[in-house]
Parts: C-alpha cells; sequence; structure tokens
C-alpha cells in the first residue's frame, strides 16, 4: 500500500512558512500569494521537471524529499543535493527565460508548489523585506556553491564521503548515545553521484567505515557510530 502525504491545503497552517521565505506573508499579501501558486502532488520517483527544459515558474517543496541531479554530455548523473520540506528547489529560476539546471525526482511522497514568477516578483516589489530575505537566500546559496566546488577539487574519495554522510546526518539524522541514524536511506548509486566517486568506491569505502567502527548499516540504513572520527576524516 502506497503511503498517502497529508495535503497542506493552506500555507497559512503550514509548519515550513518561516523556512521556505517565498510564502513568509501575512494578510492580504499571503491571500494574494495563496491565488498565484497550484499545489501539486506526486508518488516516489516521479520527475517533477528535467533538466534544460524551460522553467514554468518557481518550484517550492511543501512537504516529503527530493533529490537534483545534474548529466554530462556523457551521460554521467551526479545529484547535487536533496531537498526537503520548506526549501526553494531552485533559485536561479529568477532569472528571464530561465531553464532549469537539473532535474528533479521524489525520493517519497511530496507536496510541490508552482508559483507563477511575474505575479510573485510584483509581489515582492510591495514588500521589500521580502526582496533582502531572498537576497540572503541567495547568497547562501552561493556559498553552498563554493563549498560543494572546494569538496570535489581538494578532497579525496575518503574525505567526501565521510563528509558527505556527516551532511547528510546533520540534515536528516536522529539519535542518542552520540550515534546519528540518517533518517533518509539512499541507493548506493545515489550515495556515489552524491560524493562524485564511482559506486564501487562508496560500496568499498562504506565497507571500509563499517570495519572501523563508524557507521552501522542495515540494508540502506546508515547510522555514524563515530561522528568525531567522520570529522576528522573529513578534515571538518
Amino acid at each position: 500500500m502506497k503511503r498517502k502525504l497529508p495535503l497542506i491545503k493552506s500555507c497559512e497552517t503550514c509548519g515550513h512558512r518561516g523556512k521556505a521565505v517565498l510564502c513568509d506573508l501575512v494578510g492580504d499579501d499571503l491571500g494574494a500569494f495563496e491565488k498565484i501558486k497550484r499545489s501539486l502532488q506526486y508518488d516516489p520517483h516521479q520527475t517533477v521537471f528535467y533538466e534544460g527544459h524551460a522553467c514554468l515558474g518557481l518550484y517550492l517543496l511543501c512537504a516529503g524529499k527530493v533529490k537534483l541531479t545534474r548529466s554530462s554530455a556523457r551521460g554521467q548523473r551526479q545529484i547535487v543535493r536533496i531537498l526537503d520540506g520548506g526549501d526553494l528547489i531552485e533559485k536561479h529560476a529568477f532569472r528571464k527565460g530561465a531553464i532549469h539546471e537539473v532535474t528533479c525526482e521524489t525520493l517519497e511522497p511530496s507536496q510541490v508548489c508552482l508559483i507563477e514568477k511575474e505575479p510573485y516578483l510584483a509581489l515582492v516589489q510591495r514588500r521589500p523585506e521580502l526582496a533582502l530575505k531572498l537576497i540572503q537566500l541567495l547568497s547562501t546559496e552561493l556559498g553552498m556553491q563554493m563549498d560543494q566546488l572546494d569538496q570535489f577539487t581538494f578532497k579525496a574519495a575518503r574525505e567526501r564521503l565521510a563528509e558527505l554522510l556527516l551532511q547528510l546526518g546533520d540534515r536528516f539524522g536522529k539519535g542518542p548515545d552520540g550515534h546519528v541514524q540518517v533518517g533518509i536511506q539512499l541507493k548506493r548509486e545515489e550515495v556515489a553521484e552524491m560524493a562524485g566517486i564511482t559506486v564501487e568506491t562508496a560500496i568499498r569505502l562504506l565497507s571500509a567505515f563499517r570495519r572501523e567502527g563508524l557507521v552501522s548499516m542495515d540494508g540502506r540504513a546508515v547510522t555514524l557510530t563515530n561522528p568525531d572520527r567522520l570529522a576528522r576524516i573529513a578534515r571538518l
């Protein structure tokens, strides 16, 4: 039986408004925002949009989890990010004539809001404080891209994988006694794509981490049993 995602019917009752920035509105502004958005629901492993296609508007992830991937001319694929509820899926969509730079695929039942871009920008013009929040959001995105570039330029495969596991644990993890159970299950191929390494290397390094007591694994579920040592390996 498929797991159903409870539908968020109104932005006013959504718990992600503060995080989302786009819909952190009140009163008449919130009412105007509700009129320019369209709510879409997806099952796991459905594609929301494809790399290279025209952006129809702004895509906001209201609930669930999605992965963003890019492909090379040779057909190689890399997962550039995993997002959860409240995240703006593609921030460059504010550009005129923008196209999607990534493919967006759901990892679990998800709800996405498609927001008409021009009416939303008109709304921003009436709310200068909202424009400031968007500037901060875009600045944070640039910093994350630079960090990712540094990771692939200066770190070896073992260091990259250790850092990736820590990032996943920080964003999606939970657990007592210094252990962090990563609250998202990924295929070994997806782990490899995120770390920018081959599947064979990912399997070999995960096995090595398990032998060294750094992680424990149960199928796709990963628990970080020694985050401090992983941080030293990742040079954080």
